[in-house]
């Protein structure tokens, strides 16, 4: 067994627990240390000299009602990953991903603005005739997500006025109720990016999920975004990778790998990475997300094409690279 000694920031109710532990085993490393987001901001926490220390996000992604609040929960992670910073390099650890990345990676408009100007395809502004695809510009918590005219939010009438909900189903609307649906939610702040047809792999549009782990793409998935939570996947050929590469092949897959592993130079001193690419039926492709708290692709996923041997979790992947050096 690996002498890696490590930790794992969390919420008490943190599902990412569970995940961790059973990466510890599969990497055949010594089970983490959890120590909770409350220690931290307490300014009680305790870490080992050494320790690599993992930070899961600070509030969690849920799917109840009303949506907003993304502005206020970005300021609280902020805080908080500065108290975390400073507790692990007193103590002499270390963390798995780097404040200054991490925040400016959870920032979309600020994020995309730097990626532009890095010569890193991203989508620009919409014309002033398209509703583009709408996302809160803080990321970390909770999402939502508008693609042109369809949502999955409406307008929801209060004793105070109006506040934003979740639909069970999608509901694109009028035009006038989506412009009071987005000035509703403009106070949170608001990336708004050009619409673009997307690929359609199988039998439904798809992004193209990346886990670039210490710089190398090890794990990719295609993303249905109609789907509210992910899938777990347990190995076997991903249809949607297969059927992209028998129509686009290998070249177009290589340059979908190569951007994801540059984007990730542009966000040092995170070992696990998650990029997003949007791509069209054509040849151009853009990214789209970016996550420090690396790829979420639950369960065990399909390794990329030409990869390495052997289907591991992306979870696994990271301490077998960690577990390398210490």
């Amino acid at each position: 067994m690996s002498t890696l000694s490590w930790a794992v920031v969390a919420r008490e109710d943190e599902s990412a627990r569970a995940e961790w532990s059973r990466a510890a085993q599969d990497a055949d490393v010594a089970p983490p240390r959890f120590v909770p987001w409350s220690a931290v901001v307490d300014s009680e926490a305790e870490f080992l000299p050494g320790e690599v220390v993992f930070a899961e996000r600070l509030h969690p992604c849920v799917t109840d009602n009303p949506v907003g609040g993304q502005r206020a929960r970005y300021a609280e992670l902020e805080v908080a990953l500065r108290q975390l910073d400073a507790q692990v390099t007193k103590a002499g650890a270390r963390l798995a991903a780097a404040v200054e990345p991490t925040l400016l990676a959870l920032d979309r408009t600020k994020r995309d603005e730097f990626l532009s100007q890095s010569g890193v395809p991203v989508l620009g502004l919409p014309d002033s005739a398209a509703r583009g695809i709408l996302r809160p510009r803080f990321a970390g918590s909770d999402d939502w997500l508008i693609d042109g005219s369809g949502t999955r939010l409406y307008r929801h009438r209060t004793r105070t006025g109006y506040e934003v909900w979740r639909a069970p189903g999608t509901a694109a609307g009028t035009r006038h109720g989506f412009d009071e649906l987005v000035e509703l939610l403009a106070d949170d702040g608001i990336h708004r990016v050009a619409s673009l047809h997307r690929v359609y792999l199988g039998n439904a549009f798809h992004d193209m999920r990346f886990a670039v782990v210490d710089g190398l793409v090890t794990h990719a998935a295609g993303i249905n975004r109609e789907q509210v939570v992910l899938r777990e996947w347990y190995g076997g050929r991903r249809p949607e990778i297969q059927t992209f590469m028998e129509r686009f092949g290998m070249e177009r897959w290589a340059r979908l790998v190569e951007v994801a592993e540059r984007t990730a130079t542009y966000f040092p001193g995170i070992r696990s990475l998650g990029v997003d690419l949007i791509m069209d039926n054509d040849s151009s492709e853009y990214v789209l997300d970016v996550d420090p708290f690396g790829a979420s692709l639950p369960g065990r996923v399909a390794a990329v094409p030409n990869g390495g041997p052997g289907r591991v979790s992306v979870g696994v992947a990271v301490l077998r690279s960690l577990s390398v050096g210490s």
